[in-house]
């Protein structure tokens, strides 16, 4: 359900409200979701590689630990700041850390650092080597994110919608751009997308923006969405799903909103589709893959808009984004199962139980190599069984 607290007001989003259809100010109408039913056809099996406890997980909240791989590493963290450097093959504990900080967003890995932004506003980075600390710096709210580097510049958006940059070598504060929040939003933020010479980033006015990442200058403003309705509630218009680039265009998702593509370059809309979701995307076969809010998985083409196909099948089973893995789609739900999709028309031709524990983080793919998080701390390494090839 939604709590709202005094001051800045903030909407605490729990992840029942990914099971939710209909939003007013006196009542939230909580759907029950639908029952999975048996596979006519198992095409695509998954086998487990290795597990790992990789430290507290984030529990009934909706926080996403989400895990990076860079090389032949796996980099995960827990909610209570242990963080493990993990050999990608074998999870073997390749290093740890114990960080005595919160954190929400999970964590991210390039340039030889693996980064972590905390619920007490701290941007860290460590060694991808040994897990030393190279710096940290303060942004002004809480992080529900991972930062992001491209080896000369870190981004990071915290959840007063403020994009912070960083000088990665020394962590030094570089520049901060704020953006006027509504009086209602959904509890969270999402990485920025470093992209040539320029930062991208999505906020809860509904707008999409773009800064020159050197100084912070402006490049362009683009609304993707407009609020509606007579309520503070009914007008939330979030633009919280990460960024995605394909080629010249970049794609933003936004919360009783729309899935737009933008040209990178100048912001200039290229189409809009009605659509509310509050996660990131994927790509894949010409389309982008989103999770609705009523947890409904739909492919839409990347040329026009337009709808390839929508999977209804798992209905406010709270699903998570979803990722591409070979030609298939993969997406977690809240009962802990990872279901297969056919890229082409979405159909379900495979599943297998992770964990009783939600999946809630988007799983994260590495050639064969499916990493999914769940809410209690399990990160699992799957791959397609391919033993029973045809002769």
């Amino acid at each position: 359900m939604v709590r709202m607290l005094k001051g800045p007001v903030t909407l605490l989003l729990s992840f029942s409200l990914a099971a939710c259809s209909i939003f007013s100010s006196d009542d939230v109408e909580v759907k029950t979701p639908r029952q999975l039913v048996p596979l006519a056809e198992e095409q695509v099996r998954l086998v487990e590689v290795w597990s790992m406890s990789v430290g507290k997980g984030s529990g009934t909240s909706f926080e996403s630990l989400k895990p990076a791989v860079d090389g032949d590493f796996v980099f995960v963290t827990g909610a209570d700041g242990k963080v493990s450097a993990l050999a990608r093959d074998t999870g073997k504990v390749v290093w740890h850390k114990k960080l005595d900080v919160r954190v929400g967003g999970g964590v991210s890995a390039d340039a030889g650092m693996v980064l972590l932004g905390t619920l007490d506003g701290e941007v860290i980075a460590l060694s991808q080597e040994n897990g030393d600390e190279l710096w940290r710096s303060r942004v002004s709210s809480e992080i529900l994110s991972a930062p992001v580097t491209n080896g000369e510049y870190v981004a990071v958006q915290s959840i007063d919608d403020r994009l912070s940059v960083f000088n990665a070598k020394t962590g030094a504060f570089l520049w901060r751009q704020n953006t006027l929040q509504p009086p209602l939003t959904l509890r969270g933020s999402a990485s920025p997308v470093l992209f040539n010479d320029a930062v991208f980033a999505g906020f809860a006015s509904g707008e999409a923006k773009a800064f020159r990442v050197q100084n912070g200058a402006p490049l362009w403003n683009t609304r993707i969405v407009v609020p509606k309705g007579r309520t503070e509630l009914e007008r939330m218009v979030d633009v919280r799903g990460t960024p995605l680039i394909v080629g010249d265009t970049i794609y933003f998702t936004s919360f009783q909103g729309n899935i737009t593509a933008l040209e990178v370059y100048s912001g200039r809309t290229r189409w809009t589709k009605e659509l509310s979701s509050f996660t990131s995307m994927a790509d894949g076969f010409g389309s982008i893959y989103v999770t609705s809010v009523d947890s409904y998985v739909s492919a839409i083409e990347q040329r026009n808009g337009a709808s390839s196909w929508r999977q209804q099948d798992f209905e406010f089973r709270q699903l998570s984004a979803p990722a591409t893995f070979s030609s298939y789609l993969v997406v977690g739900d809240g009962e802990g199962y990872l279901h297969v999709l056919s890229q082409v028309d979405g159909s379900q031709i495979g599943r297998y139980k992770v964990a009783s524990a939600a999946i809630r983080a988007q799983p994260v793919v590495d050639i064969d190599l499916i990493l999914v998080m769940t809410a209690n701390g399990e990160l699992v390494a799957l791959q397609e069984d391919i033993t029973e090839e045809d002769s």
